[in-house]
């Protein structure tokens, strides 16, 4: 028995085919003989579309014939094979957060069965103000959902401006360049609204959403395993994705307590954040140019606050991040304290930011965590994952934890389908999608660290640094397209697993149709 299908030992050790946007398909270049992947970029339109023409290299070798066996593509010699009917790999999803929308969006464009439990009455219309990174932007483009999130946009080819705690201005971006350099621009706005067009996306593909499905327990079989809710309904699948955020239930339901006990330690700040409707705002002469689509940031001591305009400057949040000052904070979502505690520490900061901050009248508070990456983020039967909060959480000054749950969604269908699309693959599937995740969300996790430290640094370091050092470190993985990558190094992730292993290429090209993505073959 291969390897990825073996019952693992501990492995927890903790507590629609096509795109909807032709514009926004790549080209993937399978030539007969090259070791190496390259990539071909060109310009991109005003309106952020990138260019038809992406072409990524795939050593011939990697997709060689294949005597596994799948049900979406049974040899041809088998009596009646022309008359079956396909058994679509069943997908569970447990939440409906950012990583368990995608999640179910992707594995929906490749034909998967997917449904997805939520256990409250529907998807939440909290939350104040979220950042999608041109990595994910991409992908949700190419998906068809990204145009609706970028209408409900609010920055939507302006400046990132940074000012210290007096008012003045110290550097800006110019994020409205990000379209051309990483072929997709940034999506900022409210959390609800862009989960709302996640969610009739899947709907539309054909994703089973069921709200008030509260998943109490876990079956962890190999074979097949399943999910029971509340009611006692047992709902079984080929895989389950666990998506149930940073308060994960399932992590707690499947990890060692000594572990969990051992992980959820605050890192010694907090976040005031919250969001407001901006009529008030606009009526006042002395804020209202705060509505004009930028992103503005304060850097003060060991401390900053950002102000984001969101659904077409109708509404504002803002984020207040401090070493903790005294006042309870805690890890609930819940927890709202009144808007006098900001006040108080922003006492001699700039007035403009003062007066719109007055017109919050409260403000959730909670400790931000700093725990290190998830040692596995697949379960001992090997047929249950982790995706997203649930398993490598973000500080807020990642700017990356929305854009790593899109990854995340759309590296795990494209393994599974990779995989052969059946549920024979699950397990080398799931241990190739962590193989193939786990660096790219460590150094997702590690700038948030590094650039709370340099933001919170700048303005008591004497002589201050260059200005152009507060530019956000997560503009360096804008770059990165998951789905792309995923097809270029599957077969290398796979083989480090199973060595026997062969992609038939027939799986690649159909993979890679279903995701938007265009196959070309070089002479």
């Amino acid at each position: 028995m291969p390897f990825f299908l073996k019952k693992r030992k501990s492995r927890f050790s903790l507590g629609s085919s096509g795109s909807s946007d032709a514009s926004f398909r790549a080209n993937i270049t399978l030539p007969t003989a090259s070791p190496t992947v390259t990539s071909y970029d060109s310009s991109i339109s005003s309106e952020g579309r990138p260019p038809h023409t992406r072409l990524v290299q795939l050593p011939a070798e990697a997709y060689s014939g294949d005597s596994r066996r799948s049900a979406q593509y049974a040899p041809s010699d088998l009596a009646f094979s022309g008359l079956r009917v396909d058994q679509k790999l069943r997908v569970i999803v447990v939440g409906t957060g950012f990583a368990g929308l995608s999640a179910a969006i992707a594995c929906a464009r490749q034909g998967f069965a997917v449904t997805v439990l939520e256990r409250s009455s529907g998807i939440s219309p909290h939350g104040d103000s979220i950042l999608f990174g041109s990595n994910a932007s991409k992908m949700l483009m190419r998906w068809g959902v990204g145009k609706e999130m970028y209408a409900q946009a609010a920055s939507k080819g302006g400046w990132w401006l940074f000012k210290d705690k007096e008012g003045e201005r110290i550097w800006e971006e110019n994020v409205c360049e990000f379209a051309p350099k990483y072929c997709a621009p940034i999506l900022q706005g409210r959390r609800a609204a862009f989960l709302g067009s996640l969610g009739v996306e899947a709907r539309l593909l054909g994703v089973q959403i069921r709200l008030n499905s509260e998943v109490v327990k876990y079956w962890d079989a190999e074979d097949k395993p399943a999910v029971v809710l509340r009611s006692g309904e047992v709902v079984p699948g080929d895989v389950v994705i666990a998506a149930d955020g940073v308060h994960s239930v399932a992590r707690k339901l499947l990890a060692p307590r000594d572990r969990l006990e051992k992980q959820r330690k605050p890192s010694g700040y907090s976040i005031h954040r919250s969001a407001i409707s901006a009529e008030a705002v606009a009526q006042d002469p002395l804020v209202s140019h705060l509505l004009d689509g930028q992103i503005r940031t304060w850097l003060g001591p060991d401390s900053h606050v950002c102000l984001y305009p969101m659904d077409n400057s109708r509404s504002l949040a803002f984020t207040f991040t401090q070493r903790d000052a005294g006042h309870s904070a805690s890890l609930d979502w819940r927890d709202r304290k009144p808007i006098d505690e900001v006040l108080a520490s922003l006492h001699d900061w700039d007035p403009v930011l003062r007066r719109a901050v007055g017109y919050f009248p409260s403000s959730l508070h909670w400790a931000i965590l700093d725990e290190p990456p998830e040692e596995e983020w697949i379960s001992e039967g090997g047929k249950i994952c982790f995706v997203g909060d649930s398993v490598h959480g973000m500080m807020p000054t990642s700017f990356q934890g929305g854009s790593q749950a899109v990854e995340d969604g759309a590296t795990i269908a494209l393994c599974l389908a990779l995989a052969g699309g059946d549920a024979d693959g699950v397990g080398l599937a799931l241990e190739t999608f962590q193989r193939m995740r786990r660096a790219r969300v460590e150094g997702a996790q590690a700038l948030g660290r590094k650039q709370q430290d340099a933001w919170h640094r700048y303005t008591t370091t004497s002589p201050r640094p260059p200005p152009a050092s507060l530019r956000p470190l997560s503009f360096d993985l804008y770059d990165h397209d998951a789905e792309v990558f995923a097809i270029s190094h599957f077969v290398r992730y796979s083989r480090q697993i199973d060595s026997t292993f062969h992609c038939q290429r027939t799986w690649l090209e159909v993979a890679a149709k279903k995701a938007g993505l265009r196959v070309v073959t070089k002479n």
